[in-house]
């Protein structure tokens, strides 16, 4: 999963709120200035100054005598008007038939359905109920303008914003109650076409399995088994695949961490150096998922009957302890920000050299800084999980059966190196494996060296994780990434190295991607409501369409408003096209360079500024965190709601004046 954006929910807060101050202020200049044109149109451009001071005057009153009576009051009348329009039911209708026969199109046998199956109710839902926010609140007050119906609330004593607040909290509070069905609905329709069960073929004991070729170690299905796999068997075919079950002997060196599931246990040995021998029987994953293994045994110990368990790995909600920071260095050891330019587009990843002929010793590395690694946050702090997405760029292909060789080592991060001495482990290799999550287990015994700061070895020996290498007062870990085949780059992300903390809670972190779609509701009934004030509902709908475009491309829109490294911003440019200047080359200091950087950066922040316009639609988007089993975490989960509710809040008062003013009109 691509993840670009680590802040925190307080370090967004505070200039955000600088931000929709700064909006505010130019909405509220705005309004008054296009007021007073309109007013100065209709009344004349002395009678426009009384009726705009009329107008802004009585919204605080209007606003402090709100009456929440009526407010609930017009919110039953809007739920009422949806209902009767038979909208909602449409909705929930096309919702039912999807799930009645969406399991049909979902093919379970493909590498990792889960994501077919919550990407489909999640896509889904959002579109369904979207759409019919957007319909029944932008159709609502004009229609009940055409027809008159809306006479017999006005005539009553009731403030426009008690109107306006009204329909937004009547149509949110049905589409919650749709949604909470949806979601409920969405939820069991992915438990249950997930669920399956598998068994051994043949005998339901080790007799079915059958001795592995020492010479090719194919597995049965084609690929290689495990290196310390010693007998292979297989499972029945469910739900389009199938499983590997292998035999292997897992070797755990003197005080190492017993194996977590000690029913899959065939037998244990101590080996005269201290080593600690496991057979255990294993399910290999397939299709993004495995199954824990049962063995039954009688009183001698010997294995009676194997048995499979559910699926286990669909239903995940990880929670990634991201690095706070990530710096490359170059084959000379230089520190460089962006990595190796490789020559892709993309540059979310940087890359990492293996060195070459010329240079066999590359300096090039990626560091990574953790901190708060502590044993609070794991489930197991005996065997901490790594987790890594990296990318693989080849010069050239190599052996096709081996996989590019990357490597691991940990070192602490003294207050001042110059004086502390550092814990560096030992260089731990790895084989990538692209395009999948690679898993790697961390023990918390590391075998490393106490180095000085000149150099010289303290001591050796096993160091511990979190008093060790972690022990500072920031509890900080440095994780030192490099690609050790030659002519061969490994790419890497802050986003795609991370150890994994304590699991969320599945079912919780599912709400959470509903709590996102409940928040993009909030703003396009504020959208549909604030905007029928004064549009016709064709024009209010095609309105809030180009909103909710606009809000989802708000990163792309503001990427391309920033002014590349080269040829400048837009005025900058446009001289360069126009005096056929080359990009890459500075233009001479002076007046005119320095009055078009100035033009520049003033563009450049009013194109940003007008982005904020907009609800950034992608904040409030989760859909890719449950998709690929990440939880989303509260600063997200903050944000989002904190955006919904400040452009409602905003679009509530646009709504006021618009109605305000249409009913001076009149």
């Amino acid at each position: 999963m691509v993840v670009e954006n680590f802040e925190n929910f307080f370090t967004w807060l505070f200039p955000a709120l600088y931000v929709f101050g700064l909006l505010s202020l130019a909405g509220i200049v705005l309004g008054i200035f296009f007021g007073y044109l309109v007013a100065a149109f209709r009344h004349g451009p002395f009678e426009a100054f009384y009726v705009v001071a009329q107008v802004v005057g009585g919204f605080f009153p209007d606003v402090f005598g709100t009456s929440p009576r009526r407010v609930f009051a017009i919110a039953k009348l809007a739920v009422k008007e949806a209902l009767r329009r038979k909208v909602v039911l449409v909705t929930f209708a096309v919702f039912a038939i999807a799930l009645l026969f969406g399991g049909w199109f979902m093919n379970a046998g493909v590498d990792n359905p889960d994501r077919n199956y919550v990407n489909f109710v999640l896509w889904g839902t959002q579109l369904l109920i979207l759409f019919m926010g957007m319909l029944i609140s932008a159709f609502s007050l004009p229609d009940d303008i055409k027809n008159r119906t809306i006479y017999t609330v006005v005539t009553k004593p009731v403030r426009a914003t008690e109107i306006v607040f009204g329909r937004i909290l009547g149509f949110v509070g049905l589409g919650t109650v749709l949604l909470a069905l949806m979601g409920l609905l969405s939820f069991l329709f992915v438990w249950r076409g997930l669920s399956h069960n598998h068994q051994l073929v043949g005998n339901q004991d080790l007799s079915a399995f059958s001795e592995i070729d020492p010479n090719t170690r194919q597995s049965l299905g084609g690929g290689r088994v495990s290196e310390n796999a010693i007998l292979e068997g297989r499972t029945n075919v469910a739900s389009g695949h199938f499983h590997s079950v292998e035999l292997i002997e897992d070797t755990r060196l003197p005080g190492a961490p017993e194996p977590e599931n000690k029913n899959n246990i065939v037998s244990s040995k101590v080996l005269p150096d201290g080593k600690t021998v496991y057979q255990r029987v294993i399910v290999n994953p397939a299709s993004g998922h495995t199954h824990e293994v049962t063995l039954d045994k009688d009183a001698s110990g010997n294995v009676t009957r194997i048995v499979l368990g559910p699926a286990t790995g669909y239903f995940r909600a990880r929670v990634p302890a991201y690095a706070n920071s990530l710096v490359f260095f170059d084959s000379d050891g230089s520190p460089n920000q962006r990595g190796i330019d490789v020559g892709r587009e993309w540059s979310y990843r940087g890359y990492v050299d293996g060195g070459n002929a010329i240079r066999p010793n590359s300096l090039a590395k990626s560091e990574l800084v953790f901190d708060n690694i502590t044993p609070e946050r794991f489930d197991n702090p005996e065997l901490l999980i790594l987790e890594m997405t990296l990318s693989v760029f080849r010069t050239y292909k190599g052996d096709i059966e081996k996989r590019v060789i990357g490597s691991l080592q940990f070192e602490s991060v003294p207050d001042d190196p110059n004086t502390t001495p550092v814990f560096r482990s030992d260089v731990s290799l790895f084989e990538t494996e692209e395009y999948n999550v690679q898993t790697i287990p961390v023990p918390r015994k590391l075998t490393g060296k106490l180095i000085n700061p000149d150099g010289s070895i303290q001591r050796e020996g096993d160091f511990d994780l979190f008093k060790d290498y972690a022990g500072d007062d920031l509890h900080r870990l440095k994780i030192i990434v490099r690609c050790e085949d030659r002519n061969q780059y490994l790419g890497l992300a802050r986003g795609d190295v991370y150890f994994r903390a304590t699991d969320d809670l599945y079912w919780w972190n599912f709400i959470k991607g509903y709590l996102g779609i409940w928040a993009q509701l909030l703003v396009v009934v504020s959208l549909g409501v604030a905007l029928s004030t004064f549009l016709s509902a064709p024009v209010a709908v095609i309105g809030t369409i180009v909103l909710i475009l606009v809000g989802f491309t708000t990163t792309f829109i503001r990427q391309l408003a920033q002014p590349d490294v080269s040829g400048g911003g837009p005025i900058e440019s446009f001289w360069r096209l126009i005096t056929q200047k080359n990009m890459e080359v500075d233009l001479e200091p002076g007046l005119q360079r320095t009055l078009m950087e100035q033009a520049d950066t003033l563009l450049v922040n009013l194109l940003n500024s007008l982005t904020y316009i907009a609800p950034d639609f992608r904040r409030m988007n989760f859909s890719s965190f449950l998709t690929y089993g990440y939880s989303v975490d509260s600063s997200r989960l903050g944000v989002a709601l904190l955006i919904s509710i400040g452009f409602c809040l905003g679009l509530t008062i646009l709504g006021y004046f618009c109605l305000k003013t249409r009913e001076i009109a009149k």
